[in-house]
């Protein structure tokens, strides 16, 4: 048990996070309301999003929430089943997992539309990154910091096979 609590601890604090951050956002956006930062480049825009990521597909929130739920299982089967990983990898994979249960318990809290997004990045009339959450963040950084150390690691066992 022990060497899951950076685990546990980074899934409590990403989610509880991510269900703040949204909670603020449905009570001081509203619908119509906008904040902008920077002169705009950061925008809080309160949008739901009942497609997948970038909001494709949208309408199939069902849908969507059977895959997010089976890539979760998987995500948590992989993090099981690696023995031997160093602290990256259970910070990356809480992220991971933090994430996913951010989005999917938005699909299943009764009357919310889909998931709640509200970070808008860009410049209007240039390029606007689709508006997204912080679970999608964490999501994106729990996969980058574990794509570095599956490299590492990959490149560990290469160099100990060579030598």
């Amino acid at each position: 048990m022990r060497k899951h609590i950076l685990t546990i601890l980074t899934i409590i604090i990403a989610f509880v996070l991510d269900f703040v951050t949204k909670s603020l956002a449905l009570k001081k956006l509203g619908y119509f309301n906008k904040v902008d930062f920077f002169g705009g480049f950061v925008r809080f825009d309160l949008t739901f999003n009942q497609g997948g990521v970038f909001g494709i597909m949208q309408g199939y929130k069902t849908f969507f929430l059977v895959i997010s739920i089976c890539v979760l299982l998987i995500m948590i089967a992989y993090y099981l089943y690696e023995k031997n990983m160093p602290a990256p990898f259970s910070f990356a994979m809480g992220l991971i997992i933090a994430g996913a249960l951010g989005n999917i318990t938005d699909r299943l809290i009764p009357g919310r539309i889909g998931v709640v997004d509200f970070i808008s990045i860009g410049v209007d009339g240039v390029y606007r990154w689709p508006t997204f959450n912080v679970a999608d963040m964490v999501i994106i950084l729990g996969a980058f910091i574990l794509a570095i150390v599956v490299y590492k690691e990959e490149k560990q066992k290469t160099k100990g096979e060579e030598g």
